[in-house]
C-alpha cells in the first residue's frame, strides 16, 4: 500500500510550524525563549520556568530510544502491508525531558537488535501533501 493510503495528520494552528518544517524535511520543535526547554507538544506555558513566549527551533534530530513496541496488528488499513512495524519513544539529544513518539524505520531482520538507549536520527516520510517525521537507527 502506498504512503498516501496511510493516515494523514491534520495540522492545527498550534502545531502548524512542526508540519511546515517537516514538509521541508526539517525537524523543528517548540522551545521556550526564556529557559530553552524543548517540547514535543505545543504549549502555552513552559512547565519549567512558566514563561509564555516560544519559538520553533531545530534540534539536531538525534536521540536515543527511551522505549519501543513492535506493532503486530493495526486498525489502520494503510499500515497492514507494513506489519509488523516499530513505534519508538525517543528522548531527544538536546533535552532529557523531551520525548517524541514516531515510527522507527528498521528492517525486520534487525528487530532482535532493538534495545533501550540505542541512538537514532530523524528521517521523513512523504504522505501525499504531508511529510511525517520518523526515526531510524543512527
Amino acid at each position: 500500500m502506498t504512503a498516501t493510503a496511510k493516515a494523514i495528520p491534520v495540522p492545527t494552528e498550534l502545531d502548524r510550524p512542526y508540519w511546515e518544517g517537516a514538509s521541508k524535511h526539517q525537524f523543528v520543535l517548540q522551545r521556550c525563549v526564556q529557559c530553552g526547554l524543548f517540547s514535543s507538544q505545543p504549549r502555552i506555558i513552559c512547565p519549567k520556568c512558566h514563561g509564555s513566549e516560544f519559538e520553533w527551533a531545530k534540534p539536531s534530530g538525534r536521540g536515543v530510544i527511551h522505549s519501543y513496541t513492535i506493532v503486530n496488528q493495526t486498525t489502520s488499513p494503510g499500515f497492514n502491508d507494513e506489519l509488523p512495524y516499530v513505534v519508538v519513544h525517543v528522548q531527544i539529544e538536546e533535552e532529557p525531558t523531551c520525548y517524541v513518539t514516531a515510527n522507527l524505520l528498521v528492517e525486520r531482520s534487525e528487530y532482535d537488535k532493538l534495545d533501550i538507549d540505542l541512538p537514532v536520527i530523524v528521517d521523513f516520510e512523504d504522505r501525499g501533501e504531508v511529510t511525517v517525521p520518523q526515526f531510524r537507527l543512527a
